[in-house]
């Protein structure tokens, strides 16, 4: 493991497995390989930007929050936008941070981030931890709030897939949140036939953007020549994003559902409390 000063990773290897994290862009996946294959989307060389990079951490809240305005325990608070190409906030605060390595060795390594005490008023600390074996890399996010007041917080994972015209999905999500033009939600319904994924098919169908609720925390994706499972603990939200014309998606746990901190649905964490998560993405055997 290396990591001391700007542009330096942390290689993380196990066996034939490598990790390349960077912490000075969000705390970023940059390279899950695996077996001498890309798990994940690799990042091109000179990609700073986390929506170029394999897989990114959502804290202190998961997708968008509606015109940036939430009211929680009779405070109101007021977001800025914080990327050009949306109107509404998104992602939280910890994709856009310099994170510092806070420990470390060969196959392990814990991140950390402090954030908040400005427009978003709640202090926080917020925690990665990175283990990798021969076959699966968990992946732990957690949030602490510092401050005295109980602060809303939604976690998730943002990892990017490729190979999306040949991945077929197999996963119990039985409701997902209607959107509307912006890809706000709007309601929740049970999920229809053709969004369904319970026994298994193709992730390239149509384009989504979507929240799907109830998940059991187990999804199997398959291509030709490969499988990967994925895992996750305390999360029950899967927000899947398949654009159209390309060749990649995203499968994001998420503990809330999108949209949960403007609606005063997200889990509130009482001053010194913890909320956290955790994913396995398990590559199986040979």
């Amino acid at each position: 493991m290396r990591s001391s000063r700007e542009n330096d990773y942390v290689l993380l290897r196990a066996d034939d497995a490598e990790v390349i994290l960077d912490p000075y862009h969000g705390g970023a996946l940059r390279a899950y390989r695996c077996r001498g294959r890309d798990v994940l989307r690799a990042s091109p060389a000179a990609a700073t930007d986390p929506f170029e990079l394999a897989s990114f951490p959502l804290v202190p809240y998961a997708n968008r929050i509606a015109g940036g305005r939430f009211t929680c325990n009779g405070l109101t608070v007021q977001l800025e936008p914080n990327w050009p190409a949306d109107p509404h906030p998104l992602h939280g605060q910890g994709w856009r941070a310099h994170w510092r390595v806070a420990s470390g060795s060969a196959a392990e390594a814990t991140l950390r981030f402090d954030g908040g005490g400005d427009e978003w008023p709640w202090r926080y600390c917020a925690e990665q931890h990175f283990e990798l074996k021969a076959a699966a890399l968990s992946m732990s996010l957690a949030v602490e709030n510092l401050s005295d007041t109980p602060m809303p917080a939604v976690l998730g994972l943002h990892p990017y897939f490729f190979g999306g015209a040949g991945a077929r999905l197999r996963a119990r999500l039985p409701r997902v949140w209607r959107t509307d033009a912006a890809a706000l939600p709007i309601e929740e319904v049970e999920t229809p036939r053709e969004w369904s994924f319970d026994i298994g098919r193709a992730v390239s169908t149509q384009p989504l953007d979507h929240c799907f609720a109830g998940w059991d925390g187990t999804a199997v994706l398959g291509w030709p020549d490969r499988t990967l499972t994925l895992h996750v603990e305390n999360c029950a939200f899967l927000q899947m994003y398949v654009p159209a014309g390309r060749d990649f998606f995203c499968l994001e746990p998420q503990t809330s559902a999108t949209g949960a901190v403007g609606r005063g649905e997200a889990t509130l964490v009482a001053p010194g409390e913890r909320l956290a998560m955790r994913l396995r993405l398990d590559c199986g055997t040979p």
